[in-house]
């Protein structure tokens, strides 16, 4: 069995084929839309943030030489207007709105509450003024032929509003990989069923597919797969147009799970086959034609903890995103722990305000959902990492934290200086 390192390469160098198939797939998508899609391409700047200099507040456009003394008033403009061309002179102010395009030469700009209004119906300015005071340079956030956004970014809301300042209803993005969640076994019935004493609900189908679907993925439920071989052969031979296939249950070795023998049958390459991973040993990825086939063991907790250790950022992998792997959070142990020894111990936790509270002292079974329910985050340990001490620096993921970034840091290894 292998260890995290050792399946991101393998899942990386084995499936780059579709990443760069779904780069290449490049569609338009509308601003209003393509939240949550991979930007296929960088967005240059062709217009500046600010476009022009502008007022920061409501006052004058001032030349600081006029600092301390009386100036007359030589207009107004307000925020929309177009730019004047008229130079400011000596003795002269002009009066400016926030947001209001300035005379090319203003050095500063005087709040309405900062100057004196001078019976004679001038005013008169404080005399202390600071150069560029209160002014909004032009391209001071955004300049012109900048990046604005790199390629292969997932796009986030505020990603967008950045688009929309250069101006574009549309952006390019990469195509999302099509994804198809089966769970197996004929115990397993659908929620709105009436259960028998032998029978267990669908829980798996529903947290895998909101779990996914919260990420963006573009996922369909395609319904449970009998323990009959016949029906299995016919229905994952088909899915050849899919880009991944998740399958939950059917994954280990028992008389009925004949997932991974009905796959070989069919000629699937197994890029690997069981994990050393405590709780859940039981994962295989096999890839069929152009399909990706991702079987997760059937127990609940041990499905959801190699999503988030694996299969979430493996998907962010494949949709072309460079910065895929979950971000790992500095946290502090709240106790001392001795990890389960033989195999990389995923240890669920509360995290919160920097602390890592460690639930049940890491000793949990593969199978109650509840124990996922129960906390809010995952720390991953090395088979050999030893004693955990009391307030000792961990890193974790959060679930439901849509941070990625671009190398793998939430493995705890003492070996690599801890």
């Amino acid at each position: 069995m292998i260890e995290l390192a050792e399946i991101f390469q393998r899942l990386w160098e084995s499936c780059a084929f579709k990443r760069d198939f779904l780069r290449g797939q490049v569609l338009q998508k509308g601003i209003f839309e393509a939240q949550g899609f991979v930007l296929a391409e960088s967005l240059i700047a062709s217009r500046a943030l600010p476009a022009f200099s502008n007022s920061a507040m409501d006052g004058y456009a001032v030349l600081l030489e006029d600092s301390g003394c009386e100036v007359e008033l030589l207009g107004r403009t307000l925020a929309g207007e177009k730019p004047q061309d008229a130079l400011l002179q000596k003795g002269f102010v002009q009066k400016v709105m926030t947001g209001s395009p300035l005379p090319p030469n203003t050095q500063a700009i005087v709040p309405l509450e900062l100057v004196e209004n001078l019976p004679n119906g001038k005013i008169k300015l404080p005399n202390e003024i600071k150069p560029n005071q209160h002014i909004r340079l032009q391209g001071e956030e955004i300049a012109l032929d900048s990046v604005v956004l790199p390629a292969f970014r997932r796009l986030k809301p505020l990603d967008l509003g950045l688009v929309a300042t250069q101006g574009l209803e549309k952006v390019n993005v990469c195509k999302k990989p099509k994804i198809a969640l089966f769970s197996t076994g004929d115990e397993v019935i659908e929620p709105g069923q009436s259960a028998q004493a032998h029978q267990i609900y669908n829980t798996n189908a529903i947290s895998i597919f909101s779990i996914l679907r919260e990420f963006h993925h573009d996922i369909e439920y395609r319904g449970i797969l009998p323990d009959k071989r016949e029906v299995l052969e016919q229905t994952l031979g088909s899915l050849k147009s899919c880009d991944v296939v998740i399958t939950t249950g059917g994954a280990s070795v028992g008389d009925a799970d004949m997932l991974k023998s009905t796959l070989q049958k069919l000629g699937a390459q197994i890029l690997f086959d069981g994990v050393c991973l405590k709780p859940g040993r039981h994962l295989s990825v096999a890839i069929l034609g152009e399909c990706i086939f991702i079987l997760l063991p059937g127990n609940p907790l041990a499905s959801l903890l190699h999503l988030y250790a694996i299969i979430v950022s493996f998907l962010e992998f494949l949709s072309g995103a460079n910065d895929c792997f979950l971000k790992a959070h500095s946290v502090r142990a709240n106790v001392a722990c001795i990890p389960t020894s033989g195999a990389q111990n995923l240890l669920l936790g509360i995290e919160n305000d920097g602390v890592f509270e460690i639930f049940k002292n890491g000793k949990f079974g593969s199978s109650a959902l509840i124990n996922v329910w129960k906390n809010n985050a995952l720390a991953i340990i090395d088979k050999d990492y030893g004693k955990i001490e009391a307030l000792e620096e961990l890193f974790c993921v959060r679930f439901g934290a849509q941070e990625f970034e671009a190398q793998c840091k939430f493995i705890n290894s003492k070996r690599s200086g801890k």
